[in-house]
């Protein structure tokens, strides 16, 4: 199973209850491996994203969805996506486990593009060290759809695990979200950060040489229930359900819109 990205893998858990059970350890295993690099008890993460309502995003999680044997890059650190309301409980159940604030980054000049991020919060724990983004929504899910890269709009929750561009990203594909480029106020850090994920093995490529495939092109408005996406319960796999009832009891929004930014595609000049 490490050999398989987290499509194969859902595909690999409808062959049979067997194959299904298998497919759940192995995930849960992985993730608990993850955790097991910031906390003595492992679950202790787990129980921490699910009563904040908070997740894990950036390369973390994009590492989860890729194929644990080649995958060569390592992970520094660990990105958790929190809203508002519950980030005080969530930085005091850091604190309990050890962890120091190391530093309090304002929005404008935090280098996690623009509107949707209050704030980020660095805890540190030895060489152990989070990197808590606060959303200023009620969802922790709006800054990750403000990201540079789709290759990075994904996140994994307690229970789910979330790819936006899975016909992309698990092809180690990716388009740039120009937004953080007009928006940011440091454009060189946006671009450092795509050049990180370059040096990782993901392709960046145009727009109008994906629009054979459905929901790809910049311009299309896309949502975290559209058919374009990959999201799954790993308890509940094979079956695949994000009715808008469970977004809102996980999330707390019914949906989540977004659209990439930039030039329209095919124009000269343009970000696509």
């Amino acid at each position: 199973m490490s050999y398989c990205d987290v499509g194969d893998l859902q595909q690999l858990a409808c062959a049979s209850r067997r194959q299904s059970k298998d497919v759940r350890a192995y995930l849960k295993h992985r993730l608990c491996r993850v955790a097991g690099q910031y906390f003595d008890n492992a679950y202790e993460l787990l129980d921490i994203l699910r009563t904040c309502d908070a997740v894990i995003s950036g390369s973390t999680a994009l590492h989860l969805l890729l194929p644990e044997t080649g995958t060569s890059w390592t992970l520094k650190d660990l990105d958790i996506y929190v809203p508002l309301a519950t980030s005080r409980f969530l930085l005091k159940r850091l604190q309990y486990e050890g962890y120091t604030i190391h530093s309090e980054l304002q929005t404008n000049v935090a280098n996690y593009t623009y509107s949707h991020v209050h704030g980020v919060v660095v805890v540190c724990k030895g060489q152990r060290k989070i990197d808590v983004v606060i959303s200023r929504t009620s969802t922790a899910l709006s800054p990750i759809f403000q990201f540079h890269s789709t290759a990075v709009m994904n996140f994994v929750s307690a229970d789910t695990i979330f790819c936006s561009y899975p016909k992309l990203t698990l092809r180690r594909l990716s388009l740039v979200n120009a937004g953080p480029l007009y928006c940011s106020p440091d454009r060189r850090a946006v671009l450092d950060a795509v050049r990180k994920y370059q040096t990782r093995g993901i392709q960046y490529i145009r727009c109008q040489d994906l629009h054979g495939v459905k929901n790809t092109c910049k311009v299309s408005t896309r949502t975290i229930t559209d058919a374009a996406m990959m999201w799954f319960n790993v308890e509940g796999l094979p079956r695949a359900s994000h009715s808008l009832e469970n977004v809102f009891w996980q999330f707390g929004v019914l949906d989540l819109q977004w659209i990439l930014g930039g030039m329209t595609c095919g124009l000269e000049g343009g970000f696509c």
